[in-house]
Protein backbone atom coordinates (compact mmCIF):
# COMPACT_ATOMS: atom_id res chain seq x y z
CA UNK A 1 0.00 0.00 0.00
CA UNK A 2 2.72 2.49 0.72
CA UNK A 3 4.18 1.82 -2.50
CA UNK A 4 0.87 2.59 -4.18
CA UNK A 5 0.91 5.85 -2.23
CA UNK A 6 4.28 6.94 -2.82
CA UNK A 7 3.33 6.41 -7.09
CA UNK A 8 -0.01 8.16 -6.67
CA UNK A 9 2.37 11.00 -5.20
CA UNK A 10 5.12 10.88 -7.88
CA UNK A 11 2.16 10.84 -10.16
CA UNK A 12 0.65 13.44 -9.38
CA UNK A 13 3.99 16.00 -9.01
CA UNK A 14 4.06 14.87 -12.64
CA UNK A 15 0.91 15.52 -13.41
CA UNK A 16 0.96 19.17 -11.76
CA UNK A 17 4.60 20.25 -13.79
CA UNK A 18 3.15 19.15 -16.44
CA UNK A 19 0.00 21.25 -16.19
CA UNK A 20 2.48 24.46 -15.27
CA UNK A 21 4.41 24.07 -18.07
CA UNK A 22 1.98 26.43 -20.19
CA UNK A 23 1.77 30.09 -20.91
CA UNK A 24 -1.52 31.60 -20.54
CA UNK A 25 -2.69 35.47 -21.65
CA UNK A 26 -5.63 37.03 -21.36
CA UNK A 27 -7.42 38.82 -24.24
CA UNK A 28 -8.24 41.98 -23.69
CA UNK A 29 -6.90 45.41 -23.52
CA UNK A 30 -4.32 46.76 -20.48
CA UNK A 31 -1.38 45.39 -18.57
CA UNK A 32 -1.18 41.73 -19.23
CA UNK A 33 -3.46 41.39 -21.67
CA UNK A 34 -3.49 40.50 -25.78
CA UNK A 35 -5.44 41.99 -28.11
CA UNK A 36 -7.77 40.67 -30.60
CA UNK A 37 -9.52 40.85 -34.07
CA UNK A 38 -12.67 39.19 -34.96
CA UNK A 39 -16.30 39.48 -35.26
CA UNK A 40 -17.07 39.56 -31.99
CA UNK A 41 -15.78 42.72 -31.53
CA UNK A 42 -15.61 44.38 -34.92
CA UNK A 43 -18.91 42.76 -36.90
CA UNK A 44 -19.62 43.50 -40.21
CA UNK A 45 -15.72 44.14 -40.75
CA UNK A 46 -14.11 41.96 -43.96
CA UNK A 47 -10.78 40.59 -42.63
CA UNK A 48 -9.69 37.15 -44.12
CA UNK A 49 -8.67 35.72 -40.88
CA UNK A 50 -8.83 36.81 -37.41
CA UNK A 51 -6.00 38.38 -35.44
CA UNK A 52 -4.42 38.24 -32.54
CA UNK A 53 -0.81 37.66 -31.42
CA UNK A 54 1.07 36.76 -34.68
CA UNK A 55 4.47 35.48 -32.93
CA UNK A 56 6.76 34.52 -30.01
CA UNK A 57 10.34 34.25 -29.44
CA UNK A 58 11.80 31.93 -26.42
CA UNK A 59 14.51 33.78 -24.91
CA UNK A 60 16.80 31.67 -22.58
CA UNK A 61 14.00 31.59 -19.28
CA UNK A 62 12.05 34.30 -20.83
CA UNK A 63 9.38 34.01 -23.45
CA UNK A 64 8.40 37.09 -25.63
CA UNK A 65 5.30 37.98 -26.97
CA UNK A 66 4.11 39.97 -29.58
CA UNK A 67 0.57 41.32 -28.86
CA UNK A 68 -0.11 42.23 -32.80
CA UNK A 69 -3.27 44.01 -32.41
CA UNK A 70 -1.86 45.94 -29.27
CA UNK A 71 1.00 46.94 -30.95
CA UNK A 72 3.11 46.00 -27.75
CA UNK A 73 5.76 43.07 -26.57
CA UNK A 74 5.46 41.44 -23.55
CA UNK A 75 8.48 39.59 -21.50
CA UNK A 76 7.30 36.68 -19.76
CA UNK A 77 8.57 34.04 -17.49
CA UNK A 78 8.31 30.71 -17.84
CA UNK A 79 4.98 30.71 -14.75
CA UNK A 80 3.39 33.33 -17.20
CA UNK A 81 4.56 36.34 -14.81
CA UNK A 82 4.50 39.52 -17.47
CA UNK A 83 8.45 40.63 -16.85
CA UNK A 84 8.29 43.55 -19.05
CA UNK A 85 6.04 45.41 -21.28
CA UNK A 86 6.14 48.45 -23.93
CA UNK A 87 4.01 50.30 -26.38
CA UNK A 88 5.22 50.12 -30.64
CA UNK A 89 3.47 53.02 -31.46
CA UNK A 90 1.16 55.37 -29.34
CA UNK A 91 -1.77 54.34 -31.29
CA UNK A 92 -2.19 50.52 -31.53
CA UNK A 93 -4.74 50.75 -34.80
CA UNK A 94 -1.41 52.69 -36.52
CA UNK A 95 0.76 49.27 -36.26
CA UNK A 96 0.12 45.34 -36.59
CA UNK A 97 3.22 43.41 -35.56
CA UNK A 98 3.82 40.45 -37.69
CA UNK A 99 6.74 38.96 -36.54
CA UNK A 100 9.84 39.92 -34.74
CA UNK A 101 13.42 38.67 -34.27
CA UNK A 102 16.35 39.26 -31.21
CA UNK A 103 19.17 40.74 -31.34
CA UNK A 104 21.66 39.22 -29.41
CA UNK A 105 25.17 40.44 -27.87
CA UNK A 106 28.47 38.55 -27.20
CA UNK A 107 27.26 36.38 -24.57
CA UNK A 108 24.09 35.83 -26.12
CA UNK A 109 21.80 37.90 -24.04
CA UNK A 110 19.25 39.63 -25.59
CA UNK A 111 20.09 43.76 -26.17
CA UNK A 112 17.55 44.20 -28.49
CA UNK A 113 14.25 43.35 -30.81
CA UNK A 114 13.57 44.43 -34.69
CA UNK A 115 9.92 44.07 -35.51
CA UNK A 116 7.85 43.89 -38.27
CA UNK A 117 4.91 46.74 -38.70
CA UNK A 118 2.68 45.65 -41.34
CA UNK A 119 0.37 48.41 -41.78
CA UNK A 120 3.21 50.48 -42.32
CA UNK A 121 5.39 48.42 -44.15
CA UNK A 122 8.98 49.25 -41.98
CA UNK A 123 10.43 47.35 -39.58
CA UNK A 124 10.90 49.21 -36.00
CA UNK A 125 14.43 48.72 -33.60
CA UNK A 126 13.52 48.79 -30.25
CA UNK A 127 16.00 47.86 -26.68
CA UNK A 128 14.72 45.30 -24.07
CA UNK A 129 13.26 48.43 -22.22
CA UNK A 130 11.12 49.86 -24.99
CA UNK A 131 13.11 52.89 -26.16
CA UNK A 132 13.16 52.97 -30.01
CA UNK A 133 16.67 52.97 -31.44
CA UNK A 134 15.89 52.94 -35.18
CA UNK A 135 13.67 52.09 -38.06
CA UNK A 136 13.85 50.52 -41.60
CA UNK A 137 11.72 52.41 -44.17
CA UNK A 138 12.18 50.99 -47.74
CA UNK A 139 10.42 50.64 -51.37
CA UNK A 140 11.77 47.29 -51.15
CA UNK A 141 9.53 46.35 -48.33
CA UNK A 142 6.07 46.04 -49.70
CA UNK A 143 4.34 43.03 -47.73
CA UNK A 144 6.97 42.23 -45.02
CA UNK A 145 6.39 39.11 -43.23
CA UNK A 146 9.30 37.51 -41.55
CA UNK A 147 11.84 38.73 -40.11
CA UNK A 148 15.69 36.89 -38.51
CA UNK A 149 19.05 38.49 -37.34
CA UNK A 150 22.56 37.04 -37.84
CA UNK A 151 25.73 37.20 -35.28
CA UNK A 152 26.59 40.26 -37.51
CA UNK A 153 24.10 42.36 -36.98
CA UNK A 154 22.14 42.25 -39.96
CA UNK A 155 18.61 41.90 -40.57
CA UNK A 156 17.20 39.48 -42.90
CA UNK A 157 13.47 40.21 -43.91
CA UNK A 158 11.23 38.06 -45.95
CA UNK A 159 8.47 39.78 -48.41
CA UNK A 160 5.12 37.97 -49.14
CA UNK A 161 4.33 40.60 -52.10
CA UNK A 162 7.59 40.05 -53.59
CA UNK A 163 8.52 36.96 -53.10
CA UNK A 164 12.25 37.69 -51.17
CA UNK A 165 14.30 37.57 -48.92
CA UNK A 166 15.86 41.38 -48.27
CA UNK A 167 18.76 41.74 -46.62
CA UNK A 168 19.51 45.16 -44.41
CA UNK A 169 22.49 46.42 -42.75
CA UNK A 170 21.93 47.38 -39.15
CA UNK A 171 21.59 50.73 -40.31
CA UNK A 172 19.28 49.98 -42.76
CA UNK A 173 20.90 49.93 -46.10
CA UNK A 174 19.75 47.37 -48.02
CA UNK A 175 22.48 45.17 -49.43
CA UNK A 176 20.78 42.21 -51.50
CA UNK A 177 17.84 40.49 -52.49
CA UNK A 178 17.43 36.84 -53.13
CA UNK A 179 14.06 34.40 -54.29
CA UNK A 180 11.90 33.15 -51.64
CA UNK A 181 8.65 31.12 -52.23
CA UNK A 182 6.46 31.78 -49.18
CA UNK A 183 8.60 28.56 -47.34
CA UNK A 184 10.04 30.38 -44.03
CA UNK A 185 13.84 30.20 -43.45
CA UNK A 186 16.93 30.07 -41.34
CA UNK A 187 19.95 31.86 -40.63
CA UNK A 188 22.57 30.19 -38.59
CA UNK A 189 26.64 30.37 -38.27
CA UNK A 190 29.70 32.93 -37.72
CA UNK A 191 28.76 34.59 -40.78
CA UNK A 192 25.16 34.17 -40.99
CA UNK A 193 24.51 31.68 -44.10
CA UNK A 194 20.92 31.69 -45.50
CA UNK A 195 19.11 28.91 -45.63
CA UNK A 196 16.14 28.57 -47.35
CA UNK A 197 13.46 26.24 -49.96
CA UNK A 198 13.04 26.27 -53.52
CA UNK A 199 10.53 24.01 -55.68
CA UNK A 200 13.24 23.14 -58.42
CA UNK A 201 10.46 22.21 -61.26
CA UNK A 202 12.22 19.87 -63.25
CA UNK A 203 13.03 17.35 -61.11
CA UNK A 204 9.67 18.56 -59.09
CA UNK A 205 12.07 18.21 -56.09
CA UNK A 206 11.54 20.68 -53.24
CA UNK A 207 15.78 21.76 -52.58
CA UNK A 208 17.04 23.14 -49.27
CA UNK A 209 19.85 26.20 -50.43
CA UNK A 210 22.31 27.20 -48.45
CA UNK A 211 23.32 30.83 -49.32
CA UNK A 212 26.50 32.12 -48.19
CA UNK A 213 26.28 35.84 -46.94
CA UNK A 214 27.17 38.15 -50.25
CA UNK A 215 24.27 35.93 -51.82
CA UNK A 216 26.88 33.17 -53.65
CA UNK A 217 25.56 29.63 -53.39
CA UNK A 218 27.11 27.30 -51.22
CA UNK A 219 25.15 24.38 -52.45
CA UNK A 220 21.86 22.78 -52.96
CA UNK A 221 20.18 19.54 -51.55
CA UNK A 222 16.89 18.10 -53.71
CA UNK A 223 14.73 16.59 -50.12
CA UNK A 224 13.53 12.98 -50.00
CA UNK A 225 9.88 14.37 -49.67
CA UNK A 226 7.05 12.29 -50.55
CA UNK A 227 4.27 14.57 -52.51
CA UNK A 228 3.45 17.62 -50.18
CA UNK A 229 2.35 21.44 -50.42
CA UNK A 230 3.04 24.41 -48.54
CA UNK A 231 6.54 23.30 -47.01
CA UNK A 232 7.88 26.01 -44.24
CA UNK A 233 11.56 25.74 -43.28
CA UNK A 234 12.16 27.06 -39.39
CA UNK A 235 15.56 26.36 -38.14
CA UNK A 236 18.79 24.34 -39.33
CA UNK A 237 20.89 22.60 -36.45
CA UNK A 238 24.59 22.89 -37.87
CA UNK A 239 25.90 20.86 -35.11
CA UNK A 240 23.17 18.03 -35.90
CA UNK A 241 23.64 19.31 -39.94
CA UNK A 242 19.75 18.98 -39.75
CA UNK A 243 16.69 20.98 -40.54
CA UNK A 244 12.95 21.19 -39.38
CA UNK A 245 10.52 21.49 -41.69
CA UNK A 246 6.58 21.20 -41.90
CA UNK A 247 4.37 20.67 -45.06
CA UNK A 248 0.85 20.07 -45.27
CA UNK A 249 0.34 16.71 -46.86
CA UNK A 250 -0.99 16.02 -50.74
CA UNK A 251 -4.07 14.94 -49.40
CA UNK A 252 -5.19 18.50 -47.99
CA UNK A 253 -5.43 20.03 -44.40
CA UNK A 254 -6.92 18.20 -42.30
CA UNK A 255 -6.24 20.17 -38.98
CA UNK A 256 -2.69 19.12 -38.78
CA UNK A 257 1.17 19.52 -40.30
CA UNK A 258 3.76 16.80 -41.13
CA UNK A 259 6.68 18.32 -39.53
CA UNK A 260 10.14 16.61 -40.53
CA UNK A 261 13.61 16.26 -39.13
CA UNK A 262 15.93 16.25 -42.53
CA UNK A 263 19.60 15.60 -42.78
CA UNK A 264 21.68 18.27 -44.68
CA UNK A 265 22.10 15.23 -47.18
CA UNK A 266 18.29 15.46 -47.89
CA UNK A 267 17.29 12.14 -46.15
CA UNK A 268 14.25 12.21 -43.92
CA UNK A 269 15.59 11.24 -40.56
CA UNK A 270 11.99 11.44 -38.35
CA UNK A 271 8.80 12.56 -39.09
CA UNK A 272 5.88 13.30 -37.00
CA UNK A 273 2.23 15.90 -36.83
CA UNK A 274 1.75 19.06 -35.11
CA UNK A 275 -1.86 20.89 -34.87
CA UNK A 276 -0.82 24.93 -35.83
CA UNK A 277 -2.81 27.19 -33.87
CA UNK A 278 -5.45 29.27 -35.99
CA UNK A 279 -4.03 31.91 -36.95
CA UNK A 280 -0.58 32.75 -36.51
CA UNK A 281 2.96 33.78 -38.26
CA UNK A 282 5.82 32.25 -36.26
CA UNK A 283 3.68 29.55 -34.14
CA UNK A 284 6.72 27.75 -33.19
CA UNK A 285 10.27 28.09 -31.81
CA UNK A 286 13.07 26.09 -30.92
CA UNK A 287 16.06 26.74 -28.16
CA UNK A 288 17.38 22.79 -28.33
CA UNK A 289 15.90 19.93 -28.58
CA UNK A 290 14.30 19.52 -25.26
CA UNK A 291 13.18 22.96 -25.58
CA UNK A 292 10.54 23.44 -28.50
CA UNK A 293 7.24 25.64 -28.06
CA UNK A 294 4.02 25.68 -29.82
CA UNK A 295 1.44 28.88 -29.98
CA UNK A 296 -2.04 27.16 -29.14
CA UNK A 297 -4.84 29.44 -30.19
CA UNK A 298 -8.05 30.33 -32.41
CA UNK A 299 -8.42 33.66 -32.79
CA UNK A 300 -11.82 33.37 -33.61
CA UNK A 301 -12.63 32.43 -30.06
CA UNK A 302 -11.77 35.23 -28.64
CA UNK A 303 -12.26 36.27 -26.10
CA UNK A 304 -12.96 33.34 -24.80
CA UNK A 305 -10.33 30.91 -23.85
CA UNK A 306 -6.82 32.40 -23.88
CA UNK A 307 -4.13 32.92 -25.66
CA UNK A 308 -1.20 29.72 -24.79
CA UNK A 309 2.13 28.51 -25.47
CA UNK A 310 2.43 24.76 -24.76
CA UNK A 311 5.91 22.59 -24.97
CA UNK A 312 6.05 20.33 -27.51
CA UNK A 313 8.07 17.57 -28.44
CA UNK A 314 8.97 16.75 -31.97
CA UNK A 315 9.81 14.01 -33.61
Amino acid sequence: MRSLRVWFVILLCVCSAAASAQINLEYGEGPGKVGYFNQKNHPGEEEPYPVGPLAFRLDGEHIWVADSIGAKMLKLDRSSKVLAEFAVVASPAECLIEDFALVKDESGATKSLWLIDGINKKLLHFDVAGKQLGEIVNEALAQPFRVETGRTGHVFVADKATQEIILFDNAGKLLTKTNWEWSGFAVAGENDTLFRLFFEKESEKTMLVVQKFGGEIAGEVALELPEHMNPELWWVDEAAEECVITYTPITGFAGKLVVVRVGFDGKVRATGELAPPYVMNRFIDRQADNDVWLGVANFDEAPESSFKLEPVTLP
